[in-house]
């Protein structure tokens, strides 16, 4: 799940040439929070209370979790850099309603007076879309040490309720997405790391494990359950010897030219 973080409203009074005498003007969304899946799109919408609408221009704002406000739509056509392609707002005056296509809620501003009045924001969570998930549950031990664990579940698609790990570990992450983007492809993935060797994935993850059956039953969620993870030892054999090759290579390049210098000396 991505964080996107949240769009904000603010207006400028820009459409009136006196401003006088202001009632409260409050800009409210209309979700406080919204999730979408990558692909998907999104109509977010934030009403004013207080004032026309048509009174003032409207801007719509991304807030980052660094807190770091990055323009996005003003009204007019005006969008940020890298937002013109996938943002579309505009004005519902019927309803008294700044709306936006693709992302979350924005701001107003009234002319001349440079102040700006901000809404609370909507937070927008994007989850990555994961076609034909084929969940797994490994359990990796270290060949020299006898008191380290590793589960790894990973695959599963992004809908999946994943338990938080109950039993004592020394570390335990939350669901993440890891991009390959050489591939074109993400995964989702949960690790839980302790420190002994009663670490059981099955009731880590609340999966019904089955030890060497190469295989699940229900209500085991992952369609391949492996209780060891070994490196292939042809892969091994392969990079030592590219490590030798290049050995080799040096020691040729290194003879040549110290018998080089020696013809230059003499």
């Amino acid at each position: 799940v991505i964080n996107w973080g949240e769009l904000w409203s603010s207006l400028s009074p820009s459409r009136v040439s006196s401003l006088g005498v202001m009632s409260a003007v409050m800009l409210v969304p209309q979700d406080q929070a919204r999730s979408v899946s990558v692909g998907e799109s999104v109509t977010l919408r934030c009403s004013m209370k207080g004032e026309s609408i048509s009174n003032y221009y409207t801007f719509w704002y991304r807030k980052t979790p660094g807190n770091t406000m990055t323009f996005i739509y003003r009204e007019g056509g005006t969008y940020g850099p890298g937002f013109e392609d996938n943002f579309q707002g505009e004005i519902d005056f019927l309803n008294n309603q700044a709306v936006i296509c693709k992302a979350v809620c924005e701001g107003v501003t009234q002319g001349g007076s440079e102040r700006l009045f901000f809404g609370k924001g909507t937070k927008l969570t994007v989850s990555p879309y994961i076609q034909n998930p084929n969940p797994a549950v490994y359990q990796l031990r270290s060949p020299k040490s006898s008191n380290t664990s590793v589960c790894l579940y990973t695959d599963f698609e992004s809908q999946a309720n994943v338990s938080q790990v109950t039993r004592p570990v020394v570390f335990s992450s939350d669901s993440t997405v890891l991009d390959m983007g050489a591939l074109g492809s993400k995964s989702n993935g949960v690790v839980a790391w302790s420190s002994g060797t009663d670490l059981g994935c099955a009731d880590t993850f609340n999966q019904t494990f089955y030890p060497n059956s190469g295989e699940c039953r229900s209500p085991c969620d992952a369609k391949i359950a492996e209780k060891s993870f070994e490196t292939d030892m042809n892969l091994n054999f392969q990079n030592l010897s590219v490590i030798g090759f290049r050995v080799l290579l040096l020691k040729v390049v290194g003879y040549n030219l110290l018998m080089t210098l020696r013809l230059w000396s003499s």
